[in-house]
């Protein structure tokens, strides 16, 4: 009828306006985010700042690429088949799921979760477990075939590994935290990811030993009465649970011993412009958690000038030097270090990471040298804490500069190394202290 038709036409004359609408508001939208998106990178490439924007980076190789290029860089000196080399480089076993979680305020959430285990060639496989918003497949991919590397570096018995949980554990309180890792600990326990002869986990960013004896705890929970090495499931425990001494600094001190060894070297501190030993050396670190803060400890200790930290939230700059013990103490009262008083510059930004210096100590996340900001950089030594903090294009800047690298694989083995210590003492069930006892008078 001709109502029927009026009625119909109205219908669809309203269904593509609507639709007009939906795609101006979808062009202008795109138009917006091209807008944002070219001003960012404009931005970026003008201050090139490594904690700019990620669209920029982004240009770049992402973490997983580069250090697959990095591989096949080193590869070239090798005289190893390429197909052989194709299953040294790829990883093994990935692991992601969804843990739920009822927050205090009785919310619930789904986060996830994440294991790589990249090489079986040695059992267990080894590596750290990081709580950070920036946790994703490729990121514990990487991690973990550095790992490999690592360990066949330092001659330890492991393949590699790496895992963690996409929080930011400052916005989670105690209890949902311990919630989480006891959650995280059983999946990995069901899908075998976990075990003193299977896979070793470790701690990393954002998770400490409280952690790791709360996973401990779980997997002996649950299954220690079928396992006797329950306890070495993971390493960087409390001393109470099975940890080990020394292991809390054991990466700060490792980075430390690789710089001091490194400025004995007469023929390498004369070719760029140094003098030999720590004493008076310039030292700025980026990222001041557990790794930054004992390596400045110890180069302080020994003669080395803190002059420049730099943190998520600001940076800070004191040509006078700067007390970490003072400073690590502020950070830990949750207060962001521009608002530290006892420096003479405090910036919002990453200022300081350009500042001049003889030592410059990358201690955070990957990539925080790239193509962007390599240029900007005025030290001498680049001593990498982080892994993977430098990319092909920054170290490819950062040599034409004269500037020497130290790499993480070896600088940072120093946890990894003492992890195998605590490992080991598990295994063996007994106190290192009771091991070797001297003789009685009466056997004598």
């Amino acid at each position: 009828s001709d109502v029927y038709k009026r009625q119909t036409q109205s219908t669809w004359g309203k269904i593509e306006k609507h639709l007009q609408q939906q795609e101006m508001s979808r062009l202008s939208c795109q138009k917006l985010k091209a807008q944002n998106l070219s001003f960012l990178v404009k931005e970026n490439t003008n201050k090139r700042s490594f904690c700019a924007t990620q669209a920029a980076l982004d240009e770049e190789p992402r973490f997983l690429e580069m250090v697959k290029a990095y591989f096949d860089e080193a590869a070239q000196y090798t005289a190893i088949r390429k197909d052989k080399l194709e299953v040294y480089k790829n990883c093994n076993t990935v692991l992601k799921v969804m843990l739920p979680l009822r927050r205090d305020n009785g919310s619930i959430e789904f986060i996830p979760a994440y294991r790589a285990q990249h090489k079986h060639h040695r059992l267990p496989v080894k590596g750290g477990t990081r709580y950070s918003p920036h946790v994703e497949l490729q990121e514990v991919e990487a991690l973990s075939a550095l790992m490999t590397f690592k360990c066949a570096v330092v001659d330890l018995p492991y393949g590699g590994g790496k895992g963690g949980i996409r929080i930011d554990p400052r916005q989670y309180s105690a209890r949902e935290i311990e919630s989480l890792t006891r959650r995280y600990t059983l999946e990995l326990a069901k899908k075998g990811f976990i075990g003193a002869a299977i896979d070793v986990l470790g701690p990393d960013m954002g998770t400490t030993p409280r952690e790791m004896s709360i996973m401990k705890d779980t997997y002996q929970m649950f299954f220690g009465h079928l396992d006797i090495n329950a306890v070495g499931c993971v390493t960087g425990k409390s001393i109470s649970q099975g940890g080990i001494s020394g292991r809390v600094e054991s990466t700060g001190l490792g980075v430390f011993y690789g710089i001091r060894e490194l400025l004995k070297d007469e023929g390498l501190m004369h070719r760029y412009g140094l003098t030999t030993g720590v004493n008076n050396k310039r030292v700025i670190i980026q990222g001041f958690g557990n790794v930054g803060y004992w390596a400045a400890k110890f180069l302080t200790e020994s003669g080395a000038k803190l002059v420049g930290v730099i943190e998520y939230n600001g940076s800070i700059y004191n040509e006078n030097g700067i007390d970490p013990n003072d400073l690590y103490r502020f950070l830990q009262d949750k207060k962001p270090i521009f608002a530290y008083q006892k420096a003479a510059e405090v910036y919002k930004d990453d200022t300081a990471f350009y500042k001049e210096c003889d030592i410059l100590i990358p201690a955070a996340l990957e990539r925080a040298v790239n193509k962007y900001n390599a240029d900007r950089i005025q030290c001498k030594i680049l001593a990498e804490a982080a892994n993977g903090p430098t990319t092909i294009a920054g170290a490819e800047i950062l040599t034409n500069k004269n500037v020497l690298i130290l790499p993480d694989l070896l600088l940072n083995a120093g946890g990894v190394t003492v992890s195998y210590f605590e490992w080991l003492k598990n295994l063996e069930h007994v106190r290192p202290c009771l091991l070797y006892t001297s003789p009685s008078p009466r056997d004598s």
